[in-house]
């Protein structure tokens, strides 16, 4: 139990490095991503340019996101369903390669179930609005018993 703040710092910053890798390399070569989303990838209902751009967006800001912990639900729903998308859309995908994505979804889906954890910006932001309610609520108790003196 004690461990789980680091096991879930370490497991968000495995999954955001390989998004991060993935969307770092789209960049490196946008025009060989602009072809692979013409040519191979079979992305439904948008354009192929418009899901380059969408995919590396969501990868990058996704990752980052995961990796500090904010927002850390919607970075995981949203490298969740590119998982899917990227999935579903590259159907040459070998057995192995589909079994990892597979896990990445496992492991993408606890966090959004869970939450980023303890180490977290938002484990960070909880903390620090839970000490503001209860110096609050501290404050009101006092105030309550605190009772006017007539001369």
């Amino acid at each position: 139990e004690a461990l789980m703040p680091l096991f879930d710092l370490s497991v968000r910053l495995y999954l955001a490095h390989i998004f991060w890798q993935g969307g770092m390399v789209k960049l490196s070569s946008w025009i060989s991503t602009v072809m692979l989303f013409t040519m191979v990838y079979d992305v439904p209902v948008l354009p192929p340019e418009v899901a380059a751009y969408l995919a590396t967006a969501v990868e990058l800001g996704g990752s980052f996101l995961l990796a500090i912990g904010l927002a850390g639900r919607w970075a995981a729903l949203s490298l969740f369903v590119l998982n899917i998308v990227a999935t579903m859309s590259y159907r040459q995908l070998s057995d192995a390669a589909l079994q990892e994505a597979f896990y990445w979804g496992i492991l993408l889906l606890y966090f959004v179930l869970h939450g980023p954890g303890l180490l977290s910006v938002d484990g960070l932001l909880q903390h620090l609005i839970r000490r503001r309610q209860s110096k609050r609520d501290t404050e009101r108790q006092l105030s309550e018993q605190t009772v006017p003196h007539s001369a």
